[in-house]
């Protein structure tokens, strides 16, 4: 694996079919540049030399914008609808059970409980785990509803699934689930997701028909597409 070091940034070299052209790819642990593999080891070392401001300013973006990890741990931020927030446990304020709820740009963790916990830190999880499953599922139905519509289709059953591999998954019979974890995603991205499902109630595969309905409701569809490209490592390693 060929590396290069730009400023504090360890760059991974990936030689890829495209032509003529490169692209960057910055992951929660993985910065990466795509380039045609035809290029030899000193046009990359010129190129990224030459276009060294224009990386380093897409790499600060995309971290600004993305925590480089999502962990469940206090003080680190996560993300609700692709805006930050900040997970705080509290260990001051009594409450019956373990409880997690939004105050403001924080998600609090209430910890302490008369009752002791086996696994206080396996409940936590739970409980945000339930709290996202809740927020997407309040996004959902809304959403959900004025896409069939617009689509022409009528899912008859909506779940939101712990996927590990996955955005959404839909099914011939009408069942269309969904990832706990799009509540991380920007709306619009979300958006994109339920039009992508929706779409496949009507075209079971990504022909070029498929992708021309996803395009007629959802024009933009590739940047959201690029978006879960480019976080959706972070979002499903949480």
């Amino acid at each position: 694996m060929q590396t290069l070091q730009l400023d504090t940034e360890t760059i991974e070299v990936v030689k890829t079919t495209r032509r003529g052209s490169i692209a960057l790819k910055v992951e929660p642990d993985r910065i990466a540049l795509m380039v045609p593999k035809q290029f030899s080891d000193a046009t990359i070392e010129s190129l990224i030399e030459n276009e060294r401001d224009w990386l380093l300013q897409q790499i600060r973006q995309h971290q600004a914008e993305m925590p480089k990890r999502l962990l469940l741990k206090n003080g680190h931020e996560l993300l609700l609808f692709g805006e930050k927030i900040l997970f705080k446990e509290d260990h001051h304020t009594p409450v019956k059970t373990l409880s997690v709820a939004l105050d403001g740009a924080h998600l609090m963790a209430y910890m302490k409980t008369a009752r002791a916990l086996k696994d206080p830190q396996a409940t936590q999880r739970k409980k945000v785990v339930q709290f996202f499953s809740e927020q997407l599922q309040t996004y959902l139905e809304p959403r959900l509803q004025m896409f069939a519509e617009q689509i022409g289709v009528q899912p008859t059953e909506v779940t939101i699934r712990n996927y590990k591999s996955r955005w959404g998954s839909c099914y011939t019979d009408g069942r269309v689930q969904f990832n706990w974890r799009l509540a991380m995603a920007p709306k619009a991205v979300v958006d994109y997701v339920i039009q992508h499902e929706l779409c496949h109630l009507i075209h079971p595969n990504h022909s070029a028909d498929y992708w021309a309905l996803v395009a007629r409701h959802c024009p933009d569809f590739e940047t959201h597409k690029q978006w879960l490209k480019d976080n959706g490592a972070a979002l499903i390693a949480f």
